[in-house]
């Protein structure tokens, strides 16, 4: 899936390496002049795409469930927001279950059985880290967490509808009964 990704944008920085801007205004149609702004869009994304870490998952320590450190180095997960370390979920049940700690043991679970984790980034957060998409082995780290209902999809940012759809259908984790979002309980305490 990853070389086919990579393959693809290969492909479309290839081609619109090809076209130069002073060839738009020969274009004669409306959609040949978007699908050139559009290929000269991921020509620009094509040099931003390799990874800023390659390294195998063992290497990671987990600091929360959507946030992680290489040494100095320390990863937000893109897209996703979860439990906060004090937090408790509301259980099916009525009860309380220890949502921000199995969220953490969920990403050293993945972490630690991949053999290589990538990650993807060309932004900092006001603190410094990394704002990061990560593949374990070629497995988006924060897809995996929402559709295991063990975080929130970002609000702004529109990410990982599926997958939150996909948890809320089978009441999974932080879906099994209301909860408090982690952007809630963070005013609330």
């Amino acid at each position: 899936m990853m070389i086919k990704r990579t393959l693809a944008g290969l492909a479309f920085a290839m081609t619109a390496s090809t076209a130069s801007a002073t060839e738009l205004p020969l274009l004669a149609d409306p959609a040949s002049a978007k699908v050139f702004l559009e290929l000269r869009n991921i020509q620009q994304l094509a040099g931003v795409m390799e990874p800023l870490l390659s390294v195998p998952g063992e290497a990671f320590r987990v600091i929360e469930g959507d946030f992680v450190a290489l040494g100095n180095l320390k990863i937000r997960l893109v897209g996703i927001d979860a439990p906060e370390m004090a937090q408790q979920c509301t259980g099916a049940d009525g009860g309380f279950w220890e949502c921000a700690a199995q969220a953490e043991d969920r990403m050293r679970e993945m972490l630690r059985s991949a053999e290589l984790v990538e990650c993807f980034s060309n932004s900092r957060d006001n603190y410094g880290h990394y704002v990061a998409s990560c593949q374990a082995d070629g497995q988006d780290i924060g897809a995996r967490l929402v559709e295991e209902g063990l975080a929130w999809p970002n609000r702004e940012q529109g990410y990982y509808q599926p997958e939150v759809e996909a948890a809320q259908a089978e009441n999974l984790g932080i879906w099994q009964a209301e909860t408090l979002p982690p952007w809630e309980w963070r005013s609330q305490n």
